[in-house]
């Protein structure tokens, strides 16, 4: 399914499967709670995009405004330009491949999860950690890359989760209650 022209707010939201092309920009929330499929944005994004992303590629071939991939569960999330403030926030799972620059608070309060970013960083959020890049890294983004005819990646910088803000392996009083 193709678009052509610029879509509004909750552009793609709650989809299952399908792979479509919007040849225009999106408004706040695209692809929010996707489940699967492929979804190709070849313009910019507003804030919100890719929220409770759950599985499928979402790939916006531009910029996209703060708190992109908030919540997201799943699938991968691919940004050709910069990413606004707050991208990756609460981040549980999947993984956000961004080729550009990114604004303040990357990753903040992330759970788990991978972001990759090819240009500079502003700062990090609360446990967004710097990780080694691996060969699995590196064969998964060209995949990715190859995949959409992005080119060859860049020089990409690493960050996952710290896993020091929260306590993994504990359970709280009132929990133990419950399952004990």
């Amino acid at each position: 399914m193709t678009f052509e022209g610029s879509l509004g707010y909750f552009a793609c939201g709650v989809i299952d499967g399908p792979e479509v092309t919007i040849n225009g920009r999106v408004g706040w929330s695209a692809c929010e709670n996707m489940m699967s499929g492929v979804v190709v944005i070849n313009g910019n994004a507003g804030s919100l995009t890719g929220a409770a992303i759950r599985g499928g590629d979402l790939v916006i071939k531009g910029r996209v405004g703060a708190r992109t991939g908030i919540d997201q569960k799943g699938g991968t999330i691919i940004i050709t330009g910069a990413a606004g403030s707050n991208t990756g926030f609460m981040m549980q799972r999947g993984r956000q491949l961004i080729l550009g620059d990114v604004g303040p608070h990357l990753g903040d309060s992330m759970y788990d999860g991978i972001i990759y970013v090819g240009g500079k960083v502003k700062s990090l959020g609360a446990d967004c950690v710097p990780g080694e890049m691996t060969e699995e890294d590196n064969e998964f983004v060209a995949r990715k890359m190859g995949l959409y005819d992005l080119g060859t990646p860049p020089e990409l910088q690493k960050f996952v989760c710290g896993k020091k803000l929260y306590n993994y392996d504990n359970l709280e009083p009132s929990e133990r209650k419950l399952v004990l």
